[in-house]
């Protein structure tokens, strides 16, 4: 005889999705989730009708705990959600995989296709970690898989770096990175890799880096431009006078650009830069821009 299968209340589905029970008890009766019904006449959902609830739809497990499940234990495949450009698809879908291989021909389609490597890499990374993001916020995605995309999507960028020839002795010199309890090392890595491709001889010194270290390393590189990747900020407060003292050592002569989700309107204007640049694009265009200035002068 078959086990029998676990049923489920709107309350208790309800409870889990984070949402009313009424919208639980609608969904029922319209039968966008099927149901069976007790001799009492009550709706009880049964795990198959769960799953293929959860699966079909913009809706997710919250707290599958409180039915007494693991997490991702109703999902039959990660589902990402983000660009709806075939490649991408099939990037991001192979980074949640772990298939790394695959990921580096889609990579290299999109080049082939008259991307440059930074273009592609933003096209096809940041995308693909968009929505990992909001698929782990919504259970359907694990930590590991995140970790694991990370990793691949930073040795991609490393392998996109190295095929571009060394700059020489007379490219100026960028070094950037993103601050202190910043947490996304991604962002400034394609900034790197997007600056070479422009002639600039440019370092990512990485993230979560206090302002104390990128004014030493200022001194140390003697750079002729600074970048400023902003992904998250934790103190506002703290953020803007340790961002406002490293701009003010820097001096007139060298350009502070900064770019970045976290830097919202309310933020900007408290703080000291040269430029805001509000897509990696922007800040090629510019930097390139700079690059050919500082040779005609």
């Amino acid at each position: 005889m078959a086990a029998r299968q676990p049923q489920f209340s709107p309350k208790q589905i309800a409870a889990a999705m984070n949402v009313s029970e009424s919208s639980v008890k609608r969904w029922c009766d319209n039968g966008t989730i099927p149901v069976i019904k007790t001799a009492g006449g009550h709706r009880r959902i049964t795990l198959d009708s769960l799953q293929a609830f959860v699966s079909g739809g913009d809706r997710c497990l919250i707290r599958p705990e409180l039915l007494g499940l693991p997490p991702l234990a109703i999902q039959r495949e990660t589902r990402i959600e983000g660009s709806s450009d075939p490649l991408s698809e099939k990037f991001r879908h192979a980074l949640a995989e772990g298939d790394e291989s695959l990921c580096r021909d889609l990579m290299q389609q999109k080049i082939a296709s008259g991307a440059t490597r930074s273009e592609a890499a933003e096209a096809l990374i940041t995308d693909a970690m968009h929505g990992f993001g909001e698929a782990w916020d919504c259970n359907t995605l694990d930590v590991y898989q995140e970790r694991r995309g990370c990793d691949i999507a930073m040795r991609l960028i490393y392998e996109l770096r190295s095929e571009i020839p060394a700059p020489g002795g007379s490219a100026p010199v960028a070094i950037g990175g993103a601050p202190e309890g910043d947490p996304y090392q991604l962002p400034t890595m394609l900034v790197e890799l997007a600056l070479r491709e422009v002639g600039w001889n440019a370092t990512s010194l990485g993230n979560d880096l206090p302002m104390e270290s990128f004014i030493q390393a200022a001194l140390d590189y003697d750079p002729q431009m600074v970048w400023l990747s902003v992904s998250s900020v934790s103190e506002p407060g703290m953020f803007v006078a340790a961002q406002n003292q490293f701009a003010e050592s820097l001096g007139e002569d060298v350009p502070l650009l900064i770019g970045g989700r976290a830097l919202s309107d309310k933020l900007r204007p408290r703080l000291r830069y040269t430029a805001h640049c509000d897509s990696l694009r922007n800040l090629v265009e510019l930097a390139a821009m700079m690059r050919l200035n500082r040779r005609s002068n």
